[in-house]
């Protein structure tokens, strides 16, 4: 059930302070500023599924950066579904009813990207640690069967959130506070693993001296993370406290910040992640992201510690 319509009168309930037509404007105002970033995030998105579709040299990671890609345009373009339709209301004076299902999808896509992006970061620290088993034991296929993991337990648990919480049916059922739970400490496992293999790898790329590219590797690490954490993970926390706080502004902020971590993707694949220039030897090959990194294989003799001698 869309529910948006039915409670219409939840952003009266905003202890602003401000008059309504002041605070209508700046809901309007913030709304088009997240349709405008969504739309960029469409493009960077978009971009990034073409070229790594058309580019021959592939490795794990060009999976996960696939699957995030496809993960961050299907949460933007449900993001601006949504954000239209609600600037549209105050001035058409009605309320346009969506599909339940949509908002079943936009969740789950947005749990999707959170979750590939914590299986980059886990698998990048795996290949830093442990870079003898990496090459030589790590499942060939272990990113896509990982990706299309999360996209089924994503699914499912919202479609199952769906229909507990009254989104896909009507009324809430007795399991809607179990799924919400289950939910949240979806999100604290990943919040908990991010984190962790983050500052493994940022630490072990610190005190390596014999990385060639620790600059650009840490700027990759660091910037992930903090993308993850600054706008990523907030609108899971405040989507699932806004039924006790009941403030419209912080979960059009949370929105905002959800369509600027969809838009932020790409742009780190772009400019830092291994799209340009030459691709790092040895153990790091892949862990940049880029389609241009290549892992090692078993029966390959490692690169040269001065980058000579290499393909």
């Amino acid at each position: 059930m869309d529910h948006y319509c039915e409670a219409v009168n939840r952003s009266s309930n905003d202890t602003t302070g401000m008059p309504p037509g002041a605070r209508m404007t700046g809901q309007v105002l913030l709304r088009s500023i997240t349709v405008v970033m969504a739309l960029c995030g469409l493009v960077g998105n978009g971009a990034v599924i073409w070229l790594i579709r058309a580019s021959v040299r592939k490795n794990p990671f060009s999976v996960y950066n696939l699957s995030l890609a496809a993960a961050d345009l299907m949460h933007l373009c449900l993001q601006i579904v949504f954000c239209a339709r609600q600037i549209l209301k105050p001035f058409l004076h009605r309320c346009f009813h969506l599909p339940g299902i949509l908002m079943v999808l936009r969740f789950s896509s947005y749990f999707t990207g959170l979750g590939v992006m914590t299986a980059i970061s886990l698998q990048r620290c795996l290949s830093v640690l442990f870079p003898i088993w990496y090459r030589c034991h790590c499942p060939r296929h272990l990113s896509a069967g990982v990706s299309a993991l999360l996209w089924l337990l994503t699914f499912l648990m919202n479609i199952l959130r769906g229909h507990a919480c009254g989104q896909l049916s009507s009324p809430n059922t007795r399991f809607c506070p179990a799924l919400v739970a289950i939910t949240d400490a979806w999100v604290v496992v990943l919040f908990v693993t991010m984190g962790t293999s983050s500052l493994l790898l940022l630490r072990q790329v610190r005190d390596s001296a014999r990385l060639h590219l620790p600059r650009r590797l840490y700027l990759v690490v660091l910037l992930t993370a903090l993308v993850f954490f600054l706008c990523g993970v907030p609108l899971s926390v405040i989507r699932f406290l806004i039924w006790k706080v009941e403030s419209q502004a912080l979960n059009d902020v949370s929105i905002l910040l959800s369509c600027v971590n969809s838009t932020a993707n790409p742009a780190v694949y772009f400019f830092i992640g291994g799209l340009r220039g030459r691709p790092p030897k040895a153990p790091l090959a892949g862990v940049s992201g880029g389609p241009q990194g290549k892992r090692q294989s078993p029966g390959e003799a490692p690169a040269p510690p001065n980058g000579e001698g290499g393909p």
